[in-house]
């Protein structure tokens, strides 16, 4: 069986790979000196016996290649004294030249010169974080352009579309979201951005400084006729104004399904949110809510139980409706297979011990294959004559 060797051709790659780990940046960052050194196996007598074509041509590859090898005179028993590769060592102007990176590498320390000039906090990012320069190299003038932005007009209160920098659109601005969060929080004070957002999904770049954007929106029926405000029933209201809303509703249902919130039953003192699925999590920061007796009705299927244990993580006294055992085995000839792929099979914190019973059951195929249960399958007079005995 061959030996494994390191041939010019690996150690190319084992260079490549050194220079994408930007160690030779971060070297210049810590002001230390950058120096390569590899060092070759110590090939054994039997090896040699064994493989000695193999090892013959790879001396000589070695020995002609481009790389400085250092060689050393090895004393073998039966074979007598032979000369072997024994260590390669190479300086940063070697590697960045073996590489053909020496231009990039030039352009590489004006970037860092400048940012460390403009923004001196940017040190400690950049000594440990070397890599993020050279992976934005491209667009790190306009990067350092919209930190520029930030520090004078730190909180705008605008859209990104809005924000006038020069060389900056707004879908750049939105493509590198994750590279300005690292260093706009690096650069801005604290106070002048929101430190305790740390996701950057559902609008947390905007949230977290200051920015303006499209707010979701909650689609609800007033379920009682005296509630209706200016004689209407079903709206839809951008979140910010749901969250004033001073309606005098005591019970509020919530359900996945847009046609069964449209079809809802009236019901004294009562209202519906309904089409929200995992977007339910916009609910969280409506504060009445946690005044009204709420209920959410989902799909019997594992990411309905996961959306309820979702919204009792917000609201802890929601009950849930008709997502139970007497439904699945009431309509369980109506049932659907869910998809294979995209079933929910964690787990689940915000369960009563019926409804962990009943997730349990759906991964584990008990009520059957893939158990799926849809909201619009069951009958709305069962729905009535459920909520007749909740009343």
């Amino acid at each position: 069986m061959p030996l494994k060797l390191q041939t010019p051709k690996e150690i190319s790659k084992k260079l490549t790979t050194l220079y994408n780990r930007a160690e030779h940046l971060t070297a210049y960052l810590n002001q230390t000196e950058f120096t390569i050194t590899i060092k070759f196996k110590r090939i054994s007598q039997k090896e040699i016996e064994t493989n000695f074509m193999q090892i013959r041509d790879w001396v000589e590859v070695l020995d002609k290649s481009p790389f400085e090898v250092e060689f050393q005179e090895v004393a073998y028993r039966s074979l007598g004294r032979q000369r072997m590769p024994y260590i390669l060592t190479m300086n940063q102007e070697g590697f960045l030249r073996h590489l053909s990176k020496v231009k990039l590498f030039e352009n590489h320390l004006s970037l860092v010169d400048k940012t460390l000039l403009t923004f001196p906090q940017t040190k400690g990012l950049l000594e440990t974080r070397a890599k993020l320069l050279m992976e934005y190299d491209e667009v790190w003038e306009q990067l350092l352009k919209v930190c520029d932005y930030f520090v004078a007009y730190p909180k705008p209160n605008k859209y990104i579309r809005e924000l006038d920098i020069e060389g900056v659109d707004s879908k750049f601005i939105e493509q590198h979201m994750m590279i300005l969060d690292r260093l706009l929080s690096t650069i801005l004070e604290p106070k002048q951005f929101d430190g305790t957002i740390t996701k950057l999904t559902q609008h947390g770049f905007e949230k977290k400084y200051g920015l303006k954007y499209d707010l979701p929106t909650i689609r609800f029926r007033i379920l009682d006729e005296d509630l209706y405000i200016y004689n209407m029933s079903d709206i839809l209201l951008p979140l910010d104004a749901f969250k004033k809303l001073d309606l005098g509703c005591t019970k509020v249902y919530i359900t996945e399904n847009k046609i069964n919130g449209l079809s809802f039953p009236n019901v004294k003192n009562a209202m519906v949110i309904f089409g929200l699925g995992y977007g339910i999590e916009t609910l969280k920061e409506v504060k009445w809510l946690e005044e009204k007796e709420l209920f959410y009705w989902g799909d019997i299927d594992t990411h309905g139980f996961a959306i309820l244990s979702q919204i009792r993580g917000y609201f802890s006294h929601v009950h849930s409706l008709l997502m139970d055992k007497e439904v699945i085995n009431r309509y369980k000839h109506l049932a659907v297979e869910e998809n294979k792929v995209k079933r929910f099979l964690g787990e689940l914190g915000h369960l009563t011990k019926e409804e962990q019973e009943i997730f349990e059951g759906l991964k584990d195929d008990v009520y059957g294959k893939a158990f799926r249960l849809e909201q619009e399958r069951i009958s709305l007079n069962y729905l009535l004559d459920r909520l007749f005995i909740l009343e």
